[in-house]
């Protein structure tokens, strides 16, 4: 479920990406060193985070943090970022335990960091040589990993990022030549999801934001 909704997803923001993809009138290549006006970015960060849950899950889930992790992808055309992260570190644990049906003494001793994964779209809205900000919506899914008992859900995601560039390098391969840098990004993430419990008599969804506040480092491809 969550797969086909990516999917839909990919292809609505390609779509976005490439209507917005205009190069303003009266500049070509790159403005002065203080202002970016048109560019083509691909970038990789890994880092960590810390974060926490609130909201109606948290009576019946216990939050904690694990081990985190989060790898970071970007595509940045002109002011428009087609963005993909992947990562995990809180653990809702069901304080409960479904004995002889699916969830046991056993899986709990086997728990482990729950995962996040979003698609997201974002827009410069400041972009000089050393800095940009840039906020983000997009929509992506949690998995709960409790032992055997997985749980998925889908979320809606806002935040933003704070991008600080360092110098960067020219590569010159041949006819290709390329700008090669090393950036710091400082990311929040806000994920809004419903938790909804399938073997107990839980008839209504309750909702939750989780809280991500990341910092990675990352190499950027810069044309």
């Amino acid at each position: 479920m969550i797969l086909n909704k990516f999917k839909s997803l990919l292809a609505i923001l390609l779509l976005a990406s490439t209507c917005l993809w205009a190069e303003p009138v009266g500049t070509s290549g790159k403005s002065s060193d203080d202002e970016r006006s048109y560019w083509i970015d691909i970038a990789l960060f890994f880092g960590s985070w810390v974060g926490t849950t609130t909201g109606d899950v948290n009576k019946y889930l216990d939050v904690r943090m694990g081990f985190p992790f989060i790898i970071d992808f970007e595509l940045q055309l002109s002011r428009v970022a087609v963005g993909f992260y992947y990562g995990w570190g809180l653990i809702h644990s069901l304080p409960y335990l479904y004995d002889g049906v699916c969830f046991t003494e056993y899986d709990r001793s086997h728990e482990e960091t729950d995962e996040s994964l979003g698609l997201t779209l974002g827009y410069a809205v400041f972009n000089s040589r050393y800095v940009e900000l840039q906020p983000f919506i997009g929509f992506g899914g949690n998995i709960f990993n409790n032992g055997n008992d997985d749980m998925d859900f889908s979320t809606f995601i806002m935040g933003g990022n704070v991008d600080f560039r360092f110098d960067s390098g020219y590569i010159n391969a041949g006819e290709i030549g390329f700008n090669l840098g090393l950036m710091l990004r400082l990311k929040y993430i806000a994920e809004f999801g419903s938790f909804s419990d399938k073997y107990r008599d839980v008839k209504h969804e309750n909702y939750y934001i989780n809280h991500i506040f990341a910092i990675s480092l990352g190499i950027a491809i810069m044309d």
